[in-house]
């Protein structure tokens, strides 16, 4: 008896696998799941997606709805994911690779537990809790220089060189502060480093075209312009094959785990050059068992103003995209400093203790970055993290002129007014978001620094929603962790880790939050054409998960637990 293919096709529903000929057309493999969550508009959900070449074919309710979407294609019924949820995979529109590989080797003493993939860590958030596990850490530790990362003044107060010499006078001790925008240092380091007077410290700031401001001799603090300094020294005993290899393998474990299957890297080159890095990055993401990929981008800084910005950009890209690699016409910037720091540009009343934030890149100078790299073509990312820092970024962006395809992203945005938030959606802005801020400082920031009701506003996401403003969702590792399901739960419960709701009018509803970690990460990275739902068309990414964040909703959605991703129509168990 004859059988007509789209009868076939209906049969299927409750055949585990079948087959069709058709010669001279590659497989396709149909992906049957408990429920398909699409983060595309026309089709928001479903049950069955396929996939050929790494490229999904469509989505659909039944297998018969597929029939034209396959066309003469030879395809077999996978039902692997039957019970459960899949989504687009999930992306990080902003880590820094060479940076998570760094921090991932060394111990984290921070205000808030972590939990990595080789090590856990408790938190600490008195001074004494934070002396007794900085004396555990480095009694535990053989490594010399001893590194530790996680500090935090506001509740661990303040450390200089003088304590971390008493507490270690015969070790060499570097302390990384929770923003990693700043190291202090003890007397031992300071030797190991030739600085034996002030002389050469600030010969040393000097030669790094530091800002002498944000540098500290008798306290051994180098921060924001001064850090590059500190990191130069620094660098024979962090950046090693071994280390780098051993770090980006943690960082994809920690990827896996939570279904990231992209990532862009905000700033190639901050421990050595673009090349430099963009090389070890290659050796650990171009590899066939690796389900992930990795934007490159340079900062703005790392490109002399005599570089040909097209030469620069094509050659850049013909060296080093790939699978996994991905370069596009995209820069970072830098305006004011770190938010974990309180080093971030504050307008009137400013500190509520009178002192004054840091510029990484002064007002006029990046100002003349925006323009250079947007008459150039370029893409714009911007770091951004006060009130200050924000009205003289809009104000550098306000004279730019016509779009040809280009973006503009403000990366971190900590805090916002209401009247800007509706000028950056005035003026056509995009915003990543890191929403770890409200999480970890929402309290200590009320008591110290901003106030009770600046500290609840940090993170105004809510108003960018009610404005339309598209958003994505970011660790910028290890400030948070890479983990966007947390990231969303966060951003759409605005809860401290004091367990104190912050602004509940700010809160993002949980549509906003899944897209921000998946459709609209896509799109700040200009990458929605390629990945972010789950469309035909598109790289067959998805993340795979034990229920629907959906019905979770808000207060339950970190509880969806990743089973593993499917990249490029390969799938990876966590």
């Amino acid at each position: 008896m004859h059988i007509q293919r789209r009868h076939m096709l209906a049969m299927l529903g409750a055949a585990p696998i079948l087959a069709a000929a058709a010669p001279g057309s590659s497989k396709a493999t149909i992906f049957r799941a408990r429920r398909i969550i699409t983060m595309d508009a026309g089709t928001p959900t479903a049950s069955h997606v396929a996939v050929a070449d790494g490229t999904i074919l469509g989505v659909a309710d039944s297998l018969a709805a597929l029939e034209p979407l396959i066309g003469k294609r030879k395809f077999s019924v996978d039902p692997r994911f039957e019970n459960a949820v899949l989504m687009p995979g999930f992306i990080d529109p902003h880590v820094h690779p060479m940076q998570s590989a760094v921090m991932l080797n060394l111990p984290f003493v921070a205000p808030e537990d972590w939990a990595l993939p080789s090590h856990s860590y408790k938190g600490a958030q008195t001074p004494a809790a934070y002396r007794k596990r900085l004396k555990a850490e480095l009694a535990r530790s053989k490594a010399d220089p001893f590194i530790c990362w996680g500090h935090h003044e506001l509740f661990h107060g303040p450390i200089d060189r003088k304590m971390l010499t008493q507490i270690a006078p015969d070790r060499t001790v570097i302390i990384w502060q929770r923003s990693f925008h700043e190291v202090i240092i003890n007397d031992a380091a300071m030797k190991l480093w030739g600085l034996t007077d002030r002389a050469a410290f600030d010969a040393l700031v000097r030669a790094g075209h530091a800002d002498p401001a944000h540098a500290d001799y008798d306290k051994g603090i180098f921060s924001e312009t001064a850090l590059l300094a500190a990191i130069g020294k620094m660098r024979p005993y962090l950046v090693t094959p071994e280390l780098i290899q051993r770090g980006m393998t943690e960082m994809q474990r920690m990827m896996l785990a939570s279904g990231v299957t992209t990532v862009s890297d905000m700033a190639t080159g901050v421990f050595a050059s673009f090349d430099a890095e963009a090389g070890l990055i290659k050796a650990a993401f171009e590899r066939d068992a690796n389900p992930s990929r990795v934007m490159l981008m340079p900062m703005a800084s790392q490109l002399a103003a005599d570089t040909d910005l097209d030469r620069w950009f094509t050659a850049t890209r013909d060296k080093w995209a790939s699978r996994h690699i991905r370069v596009d016409r995209r820069v970072k910037m830098l305006a004011d400093g770190a938010f974990f720091a309180q080093n971030m540009m504050m307008n009137p009343p400013g500190y509520t203790d009178g002192h004054q934030g840091k510029w990484i890149t002064p007002p006029d100078i990046v100002a003349a970055q925006f323009k250079r790299f947007w008459e150039a073509g370029f893409s714009l990312h911007i770091h951004v993290n006060g009130d200050m820092g924000l009205d003289a970024v809009l104000d550098g962006l306000n004279p730019l002129g016509h779009r040809h395809g280009q973006t503009i992203t403000l990366e971190h945005l900590g805090y916002s007014t209401e009247a800007q938030n509706a000028r950056i959606a005035k003026m056509g802005l995009m915003v990543s978001a890191q929403p770890n801020y409200i999480r970890v400082l929402g309290d200590v920031y009320g008591k110290h620094g901003l106030g009770p009701e600046r500290a609840a506003h940090m993170n105004r996401l809510g108003s960018l929603e009610r404005l339309g403003v598209p958003l994505g969702l970011h660790s910028d590792f290890n400030m948070a962790p890479i983990d966007p399901l947390y990231l969303a739960w966060i951003a759409a419960n605005r809860v401290t880790i004091g367990g104190k709701s912050k602004a509940p009018d700010e809160r993002i509803s949980v549509d906003k939050a899944l897209r921000a970690i998946t459709i609209d990460a896509a799109r700040v990275i200009g990458m929605d054409s390629m990945i972010g739902s789950i469309s035909a068309g598109k790289k067959a990414d998805f993340t795979v998960l034990s229920g629907d964040p959906y019905a979770y909703g808000r207060k339950r959605l970190r509880e969806a637990k990743v089973q593993g991703v499917m990249f490029e129509g390969e799938y990876y168990p966590s």
